[in-house]
């Protein structure tokens, strides 16, 4: 595991492993799309990456504006009971996410549904309220319906969840992410997590601690390579 101080001295290394370590895979889908023979999709990928980051601080990150932050607020908006799908968020990044929008205008999931069920999130906070100590603490993403739809049969979660733990009134993070296109969505995805836990953390009383993401699958495509290395 990489420990870093800063999400700027994260990034460029973890971009410079990506180029120096990554292994060649083409996958036969992408989303819920069949890009077998589309070279553009070809990766260059690196497995179970897991890095720390020691203070992070979400004013070192670059996430794509406004839409990360309109997206945070469809999210919460989820946590408050007010689950949204579409929603307008996605409007900002029209060209990226449109082709997944579907024929009832409506996307296969939202964050913002996955934040709602059960209630989940309130539930984290009152119980951190109650017992700091819990290995317990964790915000589920990925549902096991999920795996009715794998295989490009519909889109599922990148994100599988987040864990939550308090040691010595901090609130430590951990992202778990099946899958992170690098050029894209990674900063992004940083960018929010860091807000859930910010959020969490507010609504407990605690001080936001470190950050750890594990990603099973940290990628960047042929299509994106020659722009970002």
């Amino acid at each position: 595991m990489r420990i870093y101080q800063s999400f700027k001295e994260a990034l460029p290394e973890i971009k410079r492993d990506l180029a120096e370590m990554g292994i060649k895979v083409h996958p036969k889908t992408y989303q819920d799309k069949n890009v077998e023979r589309d070279l553009n999709f070809a990766t260059l990928e690196l497995q179970n990456y897991i890095y720390t980051v020691v203070q992070p601080n979400v004013a070192d990150l670059e996430p794509t504006q406004p839409w990360a932050d309109h997206e945070w607020n469809e999210r919460r908006a989820g946590i408050g009971g007010c689950p949204i799908n579409p929603g307008n968020a996605w409007e900002d990044r029209y060209d990226v996410w449109k082709e997944f929008l579907g024929e009832e205008e409506k996307f296969s999931y939202t964050y913002s549904e996955r934040f709602a069920v059960n209630q989940q999130v309130e539930r984290v906070i009152h119980r951190l309220k109650r017992d700091r100590d819990s290995r317990q603490i964790f915000v589920s993403v990925w549902d096991v319906l999920d795996t009715s739809n794998l295989g490009g049969v519909s889109r599922v979660p990148c994100t599988l969840g987040y864990l939550l733990q308090c040691r010595k009134d901090h609130l430590n993070i951990t992202y778990l992410q099946r899958s992170a296109d690098f050029a894209t969505h990674l900063v992004n995805d940083i960018y929010l997590a860091k807000l859930l836990q910010n959020y969490v953390a507010l609504e407990t009383g605690l001080e936001s601690g470190t950050y750890t993401h594990w990603i099973g699958s940290l990628h960047i495509f042929n299509k994106d390579a020659r722009e970002v290395f």
